[in-house]
This record gives structure tokens, C-alpha cells and sequence, in this order.
């Protein structure tokens, strides 16, 4: 009998064993910036802010957004450089401007391997860009240096 009694110690030492060296399926999961934390729920040690911000850029797609603004703001600053001192005649004046015009009927639509898209209303606009295309070109790289565009193909929506 002593025998059997030190068997289901053993048996029961080596359960506790196992218990202690599993993880249990209630542990929190690992933090998504990679914080460690104790058992009081208190950082290990504190990451610095230029670690974490890519993550939280990326995450909430705000490096997205940003660029995005920045090559609306070139395209209105590139409207503005072609068509922002015209010369105004009689007929003209009662005309609306072309470059209130250009920039309410005109929208970028996508940048990808060097070519910036432009969406036009309609066909008359297209054409009337397709004459300043390479004026609008020499402006968006000015004013844009780092991202290399090109090529500016003007479609209409």
C-alpha cells in the first residue's frame, strides 16, 4: 500500500508540474505595439514615440491620407500656376474662370509606377487639359519632387 500511495504523489507532483509550465487559456494576448506588461497590467519598459508611431500611421491608415492631401494640394497649386492670370476680355468676363473651373470638374484619381491619373466631367474639359498637359506636368514635379511622376493621363469619368 505504501507503495501505491507515493506512486499517486508522484503522479500528482508531476500534474502540478505540468500545470505551473503550461500556459494557461485565459493569458492575455501580446499587446499589438509590443508592450510587455507585468501582472499589474503596468508596462515593462516604456517604448520610445518614433517606435510606435509607424505602427499607429499604418494602423489607422493616416500615411494614406496624408499623401493623398499633399498631392491634391500640388495639383491645386499646379492649376493655379497654368491657369491662374489669364487675360480677361469682355467675352471672357462673362465666362466663368478656367481655373474655378478645372478645379471643381477635376479630381486625382491614382498614382501608381510614375503616372498620376486626373478625372474629368466631361469631354470639352479633357481636351482643354490635354493642351496644358505638359505644363501641368513641369508644375506636379516641381511641386513634388520626391515621388517622380512621369506621366499625367487625364480620362474621363
Amino acid at each position: 500500500m505504501k507503495k501505491s500511495n507515493s506512486s499517486t504523489t508522484a503522479a500528482s507532483s508531476s500534474a502540478k508540474k505540468r500545470r505551473a509550465t503550461s500556459k494557461s487559456p485565459f493569458a492575455t494576448p501580446p499587446h499589438p505595439l509590443g508592450y510587455n506588461f507585468i501582472p499589474e497590467g503596468r508596462p515593462l519598459r516604456a517604448s520610445s514615440f518614433a517606435s510606435i508611431l509607424p505602427s499607429v500611421i499604418s494602423k489607422y491608415g493616416l500615411g494614406r491620407k496624408l499623401g493623398v492631401e499633399r498631392f491634391q494640394a500640388a495639383w491645386r497649386d499646379a492649376l493655379v500656376s497654368v491657369f491662374g492670370v489669364a487675360e480677361l476680355d469682355e467675352f471672357a468676363a462673362a465666362l466663368p474662370d478656367k481655373l474655378t473651373l478645372f478645379a471643381q470638374h477635376t479630381r486625382l484619381s491614382s498614382f501608381r509606377g510614375g503616372v498620376l491619373r486626373v478625372e474629368v466631367a466631361s469631354n470639352l474639359l479633357y481636351q482643354e487639359l490635354q493642351f496644358h498637359v505638359a505644363d501641368l506636368l513641369r508644375a506636379l514635379c516641381a511641386r513634388l519632387p520626391d515621388e517622380k511622376i512621369q506621366q499625367l493621363k487625364i480620362v474621363v469619368r
